[in-house]
């Protein structure tokens, strides 16, 4: 890493995206109603924030909300709402090019929320929900990426029916939160 790399790490970071959301959900009883039963994808909004450790890791937690899934099953219509707040560590790779790229792999767990709104009856479910993904952020000034991220989330217990999978094209920030002699210290504990 050169020495613009390193001032990226020891850094808090914000930022949010536009997400493509595909439905994977566990549909089993919705085949048993008679007729056909349909799904649709959604999109969503991700916020995120965090802290770039050090230089291979960081700490993110994100807040992720979709617009309903629109669904029919039979002559029944039916809409899907999901939150999920995650909090993930992410495995940062060595800069690929002139230490503006940075792919990365990222797991996590948190919890999710969902509720049905349906022709014969409301439900409101959370549990707990976990996510594996993998992404890149692309620096286009020092302290501003545009990055793609994917990830597939599966739920559990009460909402282990809702899992999908994820794409966000986002913005991030960086942001130096700790003053210069904070910041020397800190580099010489991490060196």
């Amino acid at each position: 890493f050169t020495s613009q790399a390193q001032e990226k790490h020891g850094r808090f970071f914000a930022g949010t995206g536009l997400s493509y959301v595909g439905e994977d959900f566990d549909d089993g009883d919705l085949k048993k109603v008679p007729g056909s039963s349909n799904i649709d994808n959604s999109w969503g909004i991700n916020v995120f924030g965090g802290y770039w450790w050090i230089k291979h890791l960081a700490v993110e937690g994100n807040l992720n909300w979709y617009a309903d899934f629109e669904g029919e099953a039979g002559a029944i219509d039916f809409d899907v709402s999901i939150w999920t707040v995650m909090l993930d560590l992410k495995a940062i790779s060595p800069s690929l090019w002139e230490d503006r790229i940075f792919p990365y792999v990222r797991i996590g767990g948190g919890y999710m929320m969902s509720s049905i709104d349906s022709d014969i009856g409301n439900s409101d479910e959370s549990d707990f929900a976990y996510n594996i993904g993998l992404g890149c952020d692309v620096f286009v000034k020092d302290r501003i990426s545009v990055g793609l991220d994917a990830k597939r989330v599966w739920g559990t217990g009460d909402v282990s029916e809702f899992n999908h999978y994820v794409l966000t094209v986002r913005a991030l920030t960086l942001h130096n939160l700790l003053k210069k002699s904070q910041m020397t210290a800190f580099y010489i504990l991490d060196s």
